[in-house]
């Protein structure tokens, strides 16, 4: 009788408590990656500089300086849009897999006590046919 208070018991662990907190920990997840690859701070500054390596134009005019300064923001302009744009493309194409994953887990763990009741029963009757 304790057994089977016991399973109950579990049953609805499985199929109540664990599967809100399932849901709970999967959005906490998501959040986390779109976070960790800072999706919405690359996509904010997508055209800022990646390093200002030539930031002050010279207060008398002097086009070559003018020209250096340019070429080296633009060049640098360039390079950041690139590397967020792989970021931004990474971090979405993760948080996408994440989210193809989840129907699978979710349909795995609402079959897990049907498929260890099945190799229970699959294992006893390995017992019972190999004597």
């Amino acid at each position: 009788m304790k057994f089977v208070t016991t399973f109950l018991g579990y049953l609805k662990w499985h199929y109540g408590t664990a599967l809100a907190t399932t849901f709970s920990f999967w959005k906490n997840i998501l959040l986390f990656l779109f976070n960790y690859f800072s999706i919405k701070n690359l996509a904010g500054n997508f055209f800022a500089p990646w390093k200002r390596l030539a930031d002050n134009y010279p207060k008398r005019f002097n086009i070559k300086i003018y020209f250096f300064t340019f070429l080296t923001n633009t060049i640098m302009r360039i390079v950041g849009i690139i590397l967020r744009t792989i970021m931004i493309f990474f971090g979405i194409i993760v948080c996408l897999l994440y989210i193809l994953a989840f129907p699978i887990t979710l349909v795995l763990w609402l079959a897990l006590p049907l498929v260890i009741a099945g190799l229970i029963i699959f294992g006893f009757i390995l017992l019972v046919s190999s004597k």
